[in-house]
């Protein structure tokens, strides 16, 4: 300067308001360059700044929302865009349950409990026999329970095998997909514990494959039992070899009846026990996953003597995508196999679950658990006089396991967790059922030598798959990262006009611009202004 005085320089606070009223004017947000636009009234400014405040509370509350959608319902369950072939997924396990339990020169169940309401005494073998066939019958009777009821040893399951008739001869005629198998049975149909006693399950996984090391062995325990092949099937990857029938789990490569299983069973008149039944014979029939333990109890229909039952099969099936593995369980809300860890079972899958949980949950409430129910080899056995206390804590787990309000034990239950899992199939079968006169038929044939008894009594059941294809659902992701970075996305070009080029726009004001800046024209003048400039030349 002229007169020699020294000049002040531009303070930070006006190098600051320069700086952001240049940013406003360049940048492309919407109505941020009428808040830098200079020589603006305040009322001016007040009325944008209102308006940009108002449309950034929107915005925000709106992509808040988006968040909660995409954590909460990640998930939609569609059908899928192309139908499953029947050769694509496993014929259902058939569990076949005599109301036969015994062969009579065995064990007469109706014969014990007429001496004791005659008031006979009963040899300890004849109590043996009673208490471990009242396990599996139906009927209390006085008298049939004593005080060495209250738990049971291995030895029931020994006795369960070897009083119950061979498969061989339940199953008389056997064809599966137009083949007669009938040579087969014993092998392909395997024995299995149930609360109706030994059961028949043709197409179940071998023991390997569906229970750990930790599950007692009592499900198999018989030197008859036969284990079925190995499985290599898995959702993801399928079947193996596209051609081979036998492939455990089995599967069909047609529908109706050429296609599925035909059995013919056969029962002895006089093995026939009406008191241990409540006058039922026949036979329970279930169809389940092969990875599956059959549920006696429940989803079952019945073949009554000298009848022929035809199911046709429908299966349901829910398929999830393998994009959805990386979401929490709560957000799918549900398990695939190979993530939840069960104590007895090696894949997860919720029937298989429920069952070990309820297993959990009784021997919590009664200090035992059912004969029938998967447990550690050092796990109590319930005898007759704790039945109660089985059926109360049955009762007890499926009101807890459906109730919403809190109660004793729904922590326990709670902590099962058994959701649904995330590729599963089930099995509706539509049926249809008739009185089968093969008497009238057998009578005719008896002049050509025909092996049938009269006495005997005969039942038949077919069981195919309805149609050749199935329509299935599927899990797919329904809002992920990328729907919801869109949505922002549109929220934000929506109110503020902004885009990708403006999160550009705000890292360079605030980094590149500012160091160039300073290295251009100082720390006094960082702003870059023209008129401040201007001041520093003159």
């Amino acid at each position: 300067m002229a007169d020699g005085t020294k000049r002040s320089h531009p303070t930070f606070a006006l190098n600051w308001k320069r700086y952001m009223s240049e940013c406003c004017s360049n940048t492309s947000l919407h109505g941020f360059k009428f808040l830098g636009e200079r020589n603006r009234s305040i009322f001016e400014r007040l009325l944008w700044l209102l308006t940009l405040v108002i449309c950034i509370f929107f915005c925000v509350i709106n992509i808040l929302e988006a968040y909660h959608k995409w954590q909460t319902s990640p998930v939609v369950v569609s059908f899928a865009t192309t139908e499953t072939p029947v050769w694509e997924i496993p014929f259902p396990a058939v569990t076949i349950c005599p109301e036969v339990k015994t062969e009579k020169d065995i064990a007469n169940y109706t014969d014990l409990v007429l001496k004791i309401t005659r008031g006979e005494q009963l040899s300890d073998k004849q109590k043996k026999l009673l208490r471990y066939m009242s396990m599996v019958c139906s009927n209390d009777w006085p008298g049939n329970v004593d005080e060495n009821d209250d738990n049971l040893t291995e030895d029931l399951y020994e006795f369960l095998f070897s009083v119950q008739p061979n498969v061989d001869h339940t199953v008389v005629e056997c064809s599966w997909v137009g083949r007669d198998c009938t040579d087969q049975v014993r092998k392909w149909f395997t024995p299995i514990i149930t609360p109706d006693g030994v059961c028949f399950t043709f197409n179940l996984m071998d023991r390997k494959d569906m229970f750990t090391d930790l599950a007692a062995q009592n499900y198999y325990r018989n030197r008859n039992v036969h284990h079925q092949r190995r499985s290599n099937w898995t959702w993801e990857r399928g079947y193996s070899d596209k051609n081979d029938y036998d492939e455990m789990p089995r599967r069909t490569f047609m529908p109706g009846i050429h296609g599925g299983l035909q059995l013919t069973f056969w029962v002895e008149s006089k093995n026939l026990d009406y008191l241990c039944t409540e006058a039922f014979q026949g036979y329970k029939v279930i169809l389940h996953n092969p990875s599956q333990i059959p549920f006696t109890q429940d989803h079952y229909f019945r073949v009554g003597l000298n009848q022929a039952l035809v199911a046709a099969v429908k299966p349901t099936i829910v398929k999830t995508s393998r994009q959805l593995a990386e979401y929490h369980p709560d957000s799918r809300e549900c398990y695939f196999a190979d993530e939840k860890r069960l104590m007895f079972f090696k894949s997860y899958d919720q029937f298989n679950c429920v069952h070990e949980c309820l297993s959990n949950y009784t021997f919590r409430y009664c200090g035992c658990v059912s004969f029938e129910m998967p447990r550690l080899n050092s796990t109590p056995i319930c005898g007759r006089l704790k039945r109660g206390c089985v059926t109360r804590a049955a009762a007890l787990f499926a009101v807890e396991n459906n109730s919403s309000e809190p109660t004793d034990g729904s922590d326990f239950v709670e902590m099962c967790d058994c959701r649904q899992t995330c590729n599963s199939i089930h099995y509706e079968t539509e049926i249809s059922q008739t009185e089968w006169r093969w008497q009238q038929m057998e009578s005719i044939l008896s002049k050509n030598g025909s092996q049938k008894k009269m006495t005997d009594e005969y039942s038949k059941v077919q069981i195919f798959f309805r149609d050749l294809q199935f329509i299935t659902s599927e899990r797919n992701e329904l809002y992920g990262l990328m729907d919801f970075l869109s949505s922002c996305g549109g929220l934000f070009g929506l109110f503020m006009g902004f885009s990708f080029i403006s999160l550009v726009e705000i890292a360079y004001f605030v980094s590149v611009r500012l160091w160039c800046n300073y290295k251009k024209h100082g720390s006094h003048y960082w702003s870059g202004d023209a008129e401040l400039l201007q001041l520093k030349i003159e």
